[in-house]
C-alpha cells in the first residue's frame, strides 16, 4: 500500500510557514473499544480529509481517482452545476400523519425557489378520521394570509386571494386506504412508480433533483438552494446525501455537529444503527454505503434507477442497507451531509400510535416471509435463495443489485461481513476517511435508466462488456449469447459451476482494472472513448459530443486511436465461438433461457419436463383406452347383427 499522508492537508502561506488546513474531525468511538479494534486514537476522534477520498493516501498522481462529474454531453442543456432549469422533487409517504400538512406548509413557505419544486405524497389515511394533507395545507396558507395580510409565499400568498392555495397545482397526492397499507418501503416502492410514470411523461428529468423524506419535518430558510449547493460540493454525479436527521429543536441552531451513518446491526436483517458524529465538516463526507430513509438527496436519475423494492411488505429492518447496496452497486456513493437543513420531529411523529399502526396492514406472515427472502438473496445474507442461479436472476432483475460495483466489492468497502451476519470483516468500523472505489459507467452515461420487462427481468441483454454481469460464455464477443443452466431439476456440477465463476471473476477483474485506469483522469476522457467504441459495436451512438472538440459517438472508431476493452475471459469465449465448442442463441430468446436444459446436447422424450412427460404419457393412455372402447363395441355389433340374421 502507497505511504499515508498526514489526515490534514498542509498550506503553505505567507512566509513559507506551514499552516494546517483543517476540515472538521470525525468521531469513531470511545478509546477503549477502539484500543481493542487496534487503533490508537486518542479522544476517537480522527481528522477529516477531503483529498484522502481521491488519493487514499497516495502521493503518487498517479493514484489519483476521483469520482465521476458531470460533463456536457449528459448534462441534457442543463449548466454543470446549480439547479438553473432544473426542478426538485420532493416524495414523503404519509400514514395517517397529522403532521403532513404541516409539512407541507413549511417546505414551501421556507423555500427559496417554491415555484420550482414538486411534491409526491403518498397518503395513507382513514377517510373521515386522518385531515386529508393537501385540503389542510391549504387552510393553514389561508390562515397565513389572514394572520400576515398576505403578500409572497412566506406569507400564505397574494392577499385577497381567499379561494387561491398558492402551489396547490405543484402536489400530487397518491391516496390509498390505511387497511392497504403494507409498511414503508411498500409506500415508497408505489411512489418510485410515480416518478417513474412522471419521468415517461417528460414531467420529471433525470438531471432534476430528487428528494425523498418523512412527511413530519421542518426545514431551515432557504433550504432547497442550500441542499443544492451542498450536493454540488461533493463533487460527484453520482453522490446521494443522506443522514439520520437532527430532531426540530435544533432547528435555527445552526450546529456544526452532524449524525454520521456508519454502523449497522443485525436483527432479522441488517440494520442501520449507532449514528455517529461528525463536526465543523467542510463539505459532504463519503460514507461507507450506509444510507438513511429520512433523508435522502440526489440527481432524480439515482431514483430512477434504483426505485425501492415494493415487493417486501412488512419490513423495517434491513429497508435501508437493501437500497445502500443497491445504489453503491449501481455506482452512487452516500454522503454525510455537512450542514443540517432538514429536520425531523421525532417527539410529534413517534409518540403517535397511528402513525406507527402501519404494521397491521395488508400482508400476512407468508408475504413477511418471503420479503425477507428476497432481501437476504439480494445481499447474500443467510436465509436467501440456495441455488446460485435462481439467487442471481433476482440480483439481476428490477429491484436488484446495479452492475457497475459487485457485491464483493461492497463488503470490502463497507467492511460489513453479510456472509456471516458479522458487523465488521476485520473488527474495525469505517467511519473515517475512505477512498472512493472506481467503476466504469454505463456507455450511454450517467442518464441512462435501465430497461425490465413485466417480469422484472432485465430487457438490455446480452450485458456489454462494461457489466460486473458480463459473462463471456452467455454474452460473448459480438457473437450472441449461449445457454445459461438454470439448476432447478438437476444441480450442477461443482467443478463446472467453479469454473464458470473463476472466468466470469477473471473478466470481473479486468473491468476494475480498467475502472481504476479511467478514474485516473480528472474528467474522464478516457471513458467516453472507452464507451465510443463500445457503443460502435452495436450500431454507433448518434450525435452527440463526447471528447470536447466536436466529434460525435458515431465518428469515433478503433482506427481513431482509442483502445477497445476486452477481457482476456471474453476473448476466450469469442475463440470458443469460432472454434463452434459453443451452441447460440439470439439475444431475444435470453428471457425464456431460464427454462432451457442444454439445448443441442441431446434430444428426445428424456429433455423434456417432468409435467410434459406426465401429459404425453396420459395422452397415450387415453388413446390405447379408445382404441380398446371402439374395438369391443365393434366386437358387439358383429353379434348382435349375426343374431337378428
Amino acid at each position: 500500500r502507497p505511504p499515508l499522508l498526514p489526515l490534514t492537508k498542509i498550506n503553505m502561506g505567507e512566509g513559507g510557514k506551514g499552516k494546517m488546513e483543517k476540515h472538521g474531525s470525525i468521531f469513531l468511538g470511545n478509546d477503549e473499544r477502539l484500543k481493542n479494534a487496534g487503533y490508537d486514537l486518542p479522544g476517537g476522534n480522527v481528522d477529516y480529509d477531503p483529498d484522502f477520498e481521491c488519493t487514499g493516501g497516495s502521493t503518487d498522481p498517479a493514484d489519483r481517482r476521483c469520482p465521476f462529474r458531470l460533463r456536457s454531453p449528459d448534462a441534457m442543456g442543463h449548466a454543470l452545476s446549480g439547479w438553473e432549469g432544473r426542478l426538485l422533487h420532493v416524495n414523503m409517504p404519509s400514514y395517517r400523519d397529522p403532521l403532513c400538512p404541516r409539512t407541507l406548509k413549511y417546505l414551501f413557505t421556507k423555500a427559496r425557489r417554491p415555484f420550482d419544486i414538486r411534491v409526491r405524497v403518498l397518503q395513507q389515511n382513514v377517510e373521515g378520521d386522518d385531515p386529508p394533507c393537501l385540503e389542510r395545507y391549504c387552510e393553514m396558507m389561508a390562515d397565513l394570509r389572514r394572520e400576515t395580510g398576505g403578500g409572497n409565499t412566506s406569507k400564505g400568498g397574494p392577499a385577497g386571494s381567499e379561494d387561491e392555495c398558492p402551489h396547490r397545482d405543484q402536489v400530487f397526492v397518491h391516496p390509498i386506504h390505511a387497511k392497504d397499507a403494507a409498511g414503508p418501503t411498500y409506500a415508497r416502492g408505489l411512489l418510485g412508480e410515480d416518478i417513474r410514470e412522471a419521468y415517461d411523461n417528460k414531467e420529471l428529468d433525470a438531471q432534476d433533483f430528487c428528494m425523498s423524506t418523512d412527511s413530519h419535518m421542518d426545514f431551515e430558510p432557504e433550504w432547497d438552494e442550500k441542499m443544492v449547493d451542498m450536493w454540488d460540493l461533493a463533487a460527484n454525479e453520482y453522490a446521494v446525501l443522506s443522514t439520520y436527521v437532527a430532531n426540530v429543536d435544533q432547528l435555527g441552531q445552526n450546529r456544526l455537529e452532524v449524525p454520521h451513518l456508519c454502523m449497522v446491526m443485525f436483527t432479522s436483517q441488517v440494520r442501520t444503527t449507532a449514528t455517529k458524529c461528525a463536526r465543523n465538516l467542510s463539505k459532504p463526507k463519503l460514507t461507507n454505503a450506509v444510507w438513511g430513509a429520512g433523508l435522502s438527496f440526489s440527481k432524480c436519475h439515482a431514483e430512477l434507477k434504483v426505485p425501492v423494492d415494493p415487493h417486501t411488505p412488512g419490513i423495517f429492518d434491513g429497508e435501508e442497507f437493501n437500497r445502500a447496496a443497491r445504489f453503491w452497486t449501481y455506482g452512487y456513493d452516500i454522503y454525510t451531509p455537512h450542514k443540517v437543513y432538514v429536520l425531523h420531529d421525532y417527539t410529534g411523529s413517534q409518540h403517535n400510535p397511528k402513525t406507527t399502526g402501519w404494521g397491521h396492514g395488508k400482508f400476512g406472515p407468508e408475504q413477511l416471509k418471503n420479503a425477507y427472502y428476497r432481501l437476504n438473496t439480494i445481499l447474500d445474507i443467510p436465509g436467501g435463495e440456495m441455488n446460485y442461479e435462481k439467487g442471481l436472476d433476482l440480483k439481476r432483475s428490477k429491484y436488484g443489485l446495479g452492475d457497475r460495483r459487485t457485491l464483493d466489492d461492497l463488503i470490502q468497502f463497507s467492511g460489513i461481513d453479510l456472509r456471516h451476519k458479522k458487523v465488521t470483516i476485520d473488527g474495525k468500523n469505517r467511519c473515517g476517511n475512505l477512498q472512493w472505489v472506481p467503476f466504469i459507467e454505463h456507455p450511454e452515461g450517467v442518464n441512462h435508466i435501465p430497461k425490465f420487462d413485466e417480469d422484472e427481468r432485465p430487457l438490455e441483454v446480452p450485458y456489454e462488456k462494461t457489466s460486473v454481469w458480463y459473462d463471456p460464455h452467455v454474452d460473448g464477443v459480438g457473437a450472441g449469447l449461449v445457454s445459461r443452466e438454470v439448476a432447478d431439476e438437476k444441480e450442477e456440477d461443482p467443478a463446472e459451476a467453479e469454473g464458470r465463476r473463476a472466468e466470469e471473476d477473471a473478466a470481473h477483474d479486468e473491468h476494475r482494472k480498467e475502472a481504476e485506469r479511467l478514474a485516473g483522469g480528472s474528467l474522464h476522457e478516457d471513458h467516453a472513448a472507452l464507451a465510443a467504441v463500445l457503443k460502435a459495436e452495436d450500431g454507433g451512438y448518434g450525435d452527440v459530443d463526447v471528447d470536447g472538440n466536436g466529434n460525435s459517438r458515431k465518428d469515433l472508431s478503433p482506427e481513431a486511436g482509442h483502445r477497445e476493452v476486452i477481457s482476456n475471459a471474453a476473448a476466450a469465449a469469442g475463440r470458443m465461438n469460432d472454434g463452434g465448442g459453443a451452441r447460440l442463441f439470439p439475444p431475444l430468446l435470453r428471457g425464456e433461457l431460464s427454462r432451457i436444459k442444454q439445448l443441442g446436447k441431446a434430444h428426445g422424450v428424456e429433455r423434456l419436463p417432468l409435467q410434459v412427460k406426465l401429459a404425453v404419457l396420459i395422452m397415450l393412455l387415453g388413446v390405447c383406452f379408445a382404441i380398446i372402447v371402439s374395438g369391443g363395441e365393434k366386437r358387439r355389433r358383429k353379434v348382435k347383427s349375426r343374431k337378428t340374421g
